[in-house]
């Protein structure tokens, strides 16, 4: 069952809270690292690039973004065990992932592994950028793009051999308890280029390590080819699900905040990817994000309605606007905002038969897993008056 807590008057659950602490961020002060580093997976708050999360009671991963001005901050209680604050009150108790030593590897290369992936909760591996972005050569780059936040902050990324990426997922498995493994990379003008490295990665990495030894599951953010067949060879190859974003609904928001998918891609190529795939393979081996808090409501809700009747599981994270971005000013929307997606998009997974990406205490920014899994306290129903069948990816 999850906790609820009082927000200005309002009444949240911790789902809520999720989205409103990745929208907003909150205060971290050094005394809470202090307190936990020893045992923790987390960095202090003099490095604000890194990615380390609070888990909250269910297993709930959230984002740790340092914003000095939220209402929300990590303090210690009077027996102190770090909490939740909101304007000074506490909401409840918070937890850490435990630390391990995989951002002290390096690769049989020499790079860090933290260069290349990222721990996220308890047991998600995160690939975030394994070759370079070719619409930075046109600047229309997506105002998501790390790659554009790592130039910004002066870093010089590496690309990955496919040899590395088994190298790191190997160890992971073994050392840090990883079960799933997320393959982002950059955008190429040739689709199938793109869809030929990915093939040959999944290739190297069932040759080194074994798909069949990630316990959950492998999948693939992928820029939707022109000739959706291409696609084939990825799934072919190993993946579990493959992702051709979206990030939002409305045509005209799309072609401002990802320029180079709208002129290139164009929304009727991305959803041509996306139904091949559902037809040829089925429901749920296809996704798509949108990014809740950019676009209204009613139009992300439409763009994931149209996607759940065709067996495209509609996944969402929540605007985190980064420093630097056009967005930066950008104000996160209301509590009911996020708590109709939330009912929403569970209502989608329950009615369309639809498993989202994720596991527990996964993803610190996408939350359609934790809705998926604490679907009856969303829709406040017992899973036996709906039948529904909870089961973990």
């Amino acid at each position: 069952m999850l906790a609820t807590c009082d927000i200005d008057g309002q009444s949240a659950n911790l789902l809520d809270i999720k989205c409103l602490l990745i929208g907003n961020g909150m205060r971290y002060p050094q005394r809470v690292y202090e307190a936990v580093s020893a045992w923790a997976q987390l960095e202090p708050p003099s490095n604000p690039y890194s990615c380390s999360c609070i888990i909250l009671p269910g297993e709930i991963a959230v984002h740790l973004t340092i914003n000095d001005t939220s209402a929300f901050a990590l303090d210690l209680d009077d027996n102190g065990q770090v909490c939740l604050l909101h304007n000074g009150m506490r909401l409840t108790e918070v937890s850490f992932p435990l630390a391990t030593t995989y951002y002290d590897q390096l690769t049989s290369q020499g790079r860090p592994f933290g260069s290349i992936a990222v721990l996220e909760g308890k047991s998600l591996m995160a690939f975030f950028y394994m070759w370079p972005c070719e619409y930075i050569r046109t600047k229309e780059t997506c105002e998501f793009c790390f790659q554009v936040r790592a130039d910004m902050a002066g870093f010089n990324l590496p690309s990955p051999s496919d040899e590395e990426v088994a190298e790191i997922i190997g160890w992971g498995i073994e050392h840090a308890g990883v079960k799933q493994v997320q393959l982002t990379a950059g955008t190429k003008f040739i689709g199938r280029d793109e869809c030929q490295r990915y093939a040959r990665l999944l290739g190297a990495i069932d040759r080194i390590v074994g798909l069949d030894k990630i316990p959950a599951e492998i999948y693939c953010y992928v820029t939707a080819p022109k000739e959706p067949a291409l696609v084939d060879q990825i799934l072919d190859a190993g993946a579990n699900r493959v992702a051709h974003d979206l990030h939002v609904w409305d045509r005209k928001l799309h072609a401002r905040i990802s320029p180079g998918h709208a002129r290139h891609v164009g929304r009727d190529g991305q959803l041509r990817a996306l139904e091949h795939i559902a037809d040829k393979y089925g429901p749920n081996r296809a996704f798509s994000s949108f990014v809740a808090g950019i676009e209204p409501l009613d139009s992300m809700l439409q763009g994931a309605e149209y996607l759940a009747s065709r067996g495209i599981v509609p996944a969402f994270s929540v605007w985190m606007p980064p420093a630097g971005s056009t967005h930066a000013e950008h104000r996160p929307p209301s509590l009911d905002y996020y708590s109709q997606a939330l009912r929403e998009f569970a209502c989608l997974y329950r009615r369309h038969g639809l498993n989202p990406p994720g596991i527990a205490a996964g993803s610190h920014v996408s939350i359609c897993h934790d809705v998926y899994r604490h679907a009856d306290d969303v829709l406040g129903e017992s899973q036996a008056e709906k039948g529904w069948e909870y089961v973990n990816a």
